[in-house]
């Protein structure tokens, strides 16, 4: 009976410590999408799950479950730098910070933007192909550990541009590699 019972311990016990070694479950990939009209507000403030403090211009509007419509929460995008180029195209690099309703979560991402000229108010978004591999750099609550990347299809409406304002049509899909 002893023996039974020791047995029975060692597997249960056996059985937990796997469970903590494998670390936090994600899902392979996420897609998201962000869709608003937002106006620039300066920010200075500090990156969840990071001991990062960023400055820029915070650009906040929501984000859904694109296969459903379903609102997931809050997106807020700090562009931390910019330039523009004579031919209308632009690079920038911001951080953008996903906040899930649901559960207060967050994921953040690190981003170098390629924006390209689609028409005289329209630039297309993408980040470049080797900066998607790690660009996930941290997460909270549920997306605690979580690392990654993410690619960004995304269309800019750049009408009010002179006024701070930028509409936005945005796709993430963010790749989990733990």
């Amino acid at each position: 009976m002893l023996y039974l019972a020791l047995v029975t311990f060692l597997v249960v016990f056996t059985s937990c410590e796997k469970e903590d070694e494998q670390g936090p479950s994600f899902p392979q990939q996420l897609t998201l999408q962000a869709v608003g009209i937002a106006t620039g507000t300066p920010v200075q403030t500090s990156l969840p799950g990071t001991d990062l403090e960023v400055t820029g211009n915070a650009f906040s509007m929501n984000f859904y479950d694109p296969s459903n419509g379903e609102k997931l929460g809050t997106l807020t995008d700090i562009n931390v730098a910019a330039e523009t180029f004579p031919d209308g195209s632009m690079k920038g690099e911001n951080f953008t910070i996903f906040e899930f309703e649901e559960d207060n979560s967050t994921l953040v991402l690190h981003n170098f933007i390629d924006m390209t000229p689609l028409d005289e108010t329209t630039l297309e978004g993408v980040i470049p192909a080797e900066k998607t591999q790690s660009n996930l750099i941290a997460g909270t609550g549920k997306f605690s550990g979580a690392s990654g990347g993410s690619s960004l299809q995304a269309i800019l409406d750049m009408s009010a541009f002179a006024e701070g304002t930028i509409g936005f049509d945005c796709i993430y899909s963010i790749q989990f590699t733990e």
